[in-house]
């Protein structure tokens, strides 16, 4: 396995990329960019069309240009089969999606699938490496043994074992993988240096080995769940500032002065690909010991709810209104799951648009990251214009801080609007103050300035 480290320092590693979604296809971009011969393996054979024809499957920022170049000098490929990858390939990264089933129980079956297959073409002397998210112990095991199981290779005698977790956020992956910290954990000592020097080629920042598979697996998880678990601090806090005429936004931006307080911003739930399902990686590795973590369930069922706590702001503004959820016209703005992405993984956007619609609201959409006819794709009454959007509405409900939202003028958009009208920020992008002048009734998650 010695000859790895000369191809990694020359630029002549042939590496597979298995899995072209939101992590995997960037990952693949910026090793051809790094110099090295890429083959991206999908099994959806759309994504491996659109890359061989250098197009981006996936809506992230600077992708399409990377795609293209790679392609054309001939460092980047798509394929179907992770099969023909191994044998092609000395270094074959795995970044396929860990999903839960619908009892909330963590499944590995595209992990499994992909390893079976690479097993099957997998050559002596190749590096493996990990970096989809998952429990602690499951890349010296569930990993390790289909690829012994199916290669007839021997993990640290015959091919090396690495794992890699990345750190990225949608609709900044590529700045992301490149500017973080990369955690790399190995079998050995082999393993662990030969990952280690893969991923310098494409991290500007240092690299940080852990002792063990089991911590490289545990630190991605727990980064997640801190942040699931501050988020739900804030969000049970909010509720009660706003009763208390608290803002909470005000609160958090002066506590978080002081160099030890890390305070998220309240919002409507937890969405996209990592927070909302890492933890339950964990939680099943508690319960596989004995053990019971109460304060990570706790902040799931926390943050689960706050699309109800959404509801009754909704509600009450429109009583406010002389109104009902049944029968008013309500414009939802924002279906992303973060602010700044053109993403709707696991977003709570869409459980508050079903659930208005189930009271009898009827609903339009506006989000600046989509086009009308993307949303209508989606099952959405989506609008290209937020003035459409707005049109006869009895309620705006910002769910998410787009930046473009900053700039809406609440002065154009209430003349179009049916009178009295309603707002409430979730996405803490309006001035509450400003809102109110414009004849509004102001509701907002933890913005307790609109209560008198």
């Amino acid at each position: 396995m010695e000859y790895i480290q000369k191809e990694i320092d020359n630029k002549s590693l042939r590496i597979a990329v298995i899995g072209l979604g939101w992590m995997g296809l960037p990952t693949a971009c910026l090793l051809a960019e790094a110099g090295f011969n890429v083959t991206g393996v999908d099994v959806d054979l759309r994504v491996v069309k659109a890359i061989n024809d250098k197009k981006a499957p996936i809506a992230e920022p600077g992708i399409d240009v990377l795609i293209k170049k790679n392609v054309d000098n001939g460092r980047l490929r798509a394929i179907n089969s992770a099969k023909e990858a191994a044998a092609n390939n000395q270094a074959i990264i795995i970044i396929v999606p860990t999903v839960l089933t619908e009892n909330k129980k963590p499944d590995y079956t595209a992990v499994e699938k992909a390893c079976r297959e690479i097993g099957r073409g997998l050559q002596k002397g190749s590096i493996v490496v990990l970096e989809s998210t998952i429990g602690p112990g499951s890349t010296e095991g569930l990993v390790k043994d289909t690829l012994e199981r199916t290669s007839g290779l021997k993990a640290g005698e015959d091919f090396s074992l690495a794992y890699s977790p990345i750190r990225g956020t949608a609709g900044r992956v590529i700045k992301d993988i490149q500017s973080y910290p990369r955690i790399v954990g190995g079998l050995d000592k082999k393993s662990l240096d030969l990952a280690s020097s893969l991923m310098e080629s494409i991290v500007n920042s240092k690299i940080i080995k852990v002792n063990n598979l089991r911590t490289a697996e545990a630190v991605k998880l727990l980064e997640n769940i801190y942040r699931d678990v501050n988020i739900a601090l804030v969000n049970e806090i909010s509720i009660l500032f706003e009763r208390l005429g608290i803002d909470l936004d005000e609160v958090v931006q002066v506590a978080n002065s002081q160099p030890y307080s890390h305070l998220h911003s309240p919002s409507i739930g937890v969405g996209g690909h990592c927070i909302p399902v890492n933890p339950y990686f964990l939680l099943e590795k508690a319960n596989d010991q004995g053990v019971d973590l109460r304060m990570m369930k706790l902040a799931r069922k926390i943050n689960d709810n706050m699309y109800g706590h959404a509801m009754k702001l909704i509600s009450d503004a429109l009583r406010v209104c002389g109104k009902k959820i049944r029968r008013s016209k309500i414009a939802v703005l924002g279906v992303s799951f973060r602010a700044n992405a053109k993403d709707t993984r696991h977003s709570v956007a869409r459980t508050i648009i079903e659930a208005l619609q189930k009271k009898g609201a009827t609903v339009t959409v506006f989000d600046p990251k989509f086009t009308g006819e993307e949303l209508k794709g989606q099952g959405y009454n989506g609008f290209s214009r937020v003035e459409r959007a707005v049109e006869n509405a009895d309620c705006i409900i910002i769910t998410v801080g787009h930046e473009e939202f900053r700039s809406l003028s609440m002065s154009r958009l209430s003349p179009l609007m049916k009178r009295p009208a309603a707002v409430v920020d979730c996405g803490h992008i309006l001035d509450p103050t400003q809102v109110e002048k414009e004849g509004f009734v102001y509701r907002g998650i933890g913005r307790g300035v609109w209560v008198k």
